[in-house]
């Protein structure tokens, strides 16, 4: 199995969309293909007493892509930065990277959902190759 035999912790980092939690954008998951992942909401199950559960799609991202998201953001555990951001908060060459990856998101790797406050993230291999259309 590609991802880690623990469930990975999920940290938005760069985020482009919030609804009653991230949506869509950039986040930290260790497992054993990679740190750096872009992710999307794949589906939402609505909960009117608590904050509605949402099924990620995680998308791999560039070794040199993520090497710079790294550079940017490995110390960012708690600073999540709602995209395009303020002038300044992101270097040139990491919004570069930002911009680059979205552009051009790859198909997913797997699907998580956060599990509670916990953030960790059970996760499943996808075996059917699909994508996003805007």
């Amino acid at each position: 199995m590609a991802v880690g035999d623990d469930n990975p912790i999920m940290r938005p980092v760069v985020i482009f969309d919030w609804l009653d939690g991230p949506r869509e954008g950039f986040a930290r998951l260790e497992t054993r293909s990679g740190f750096w992942w872009y992710f999307r909401t794949l589906a939402t199950r609505f909960d009117p007493d608590d904050v509605d559960q949402c099924l990620y799609a995680f998308s791999a991202i560039p070794a040199d892509d993520a090497s710079t998201l790294e550079d940017e953001f490995k110390d960012a555990e708690n600073r999540s930065v709602v995209w395009p951001g303020r002038p300044g908060e992101v270097s040139i060459r990491a919004a570069e990277a930002i911009e680059r990856v979205a552009a051009d998101v790859q198909p997913p790797s797997f699907v998580g959902r956060v599990v509670g406050v916990t953030r960790h993230c059970e996760i499943w291999e996808v075996y059917t190759r699909f994508g996003f259309s805007d």
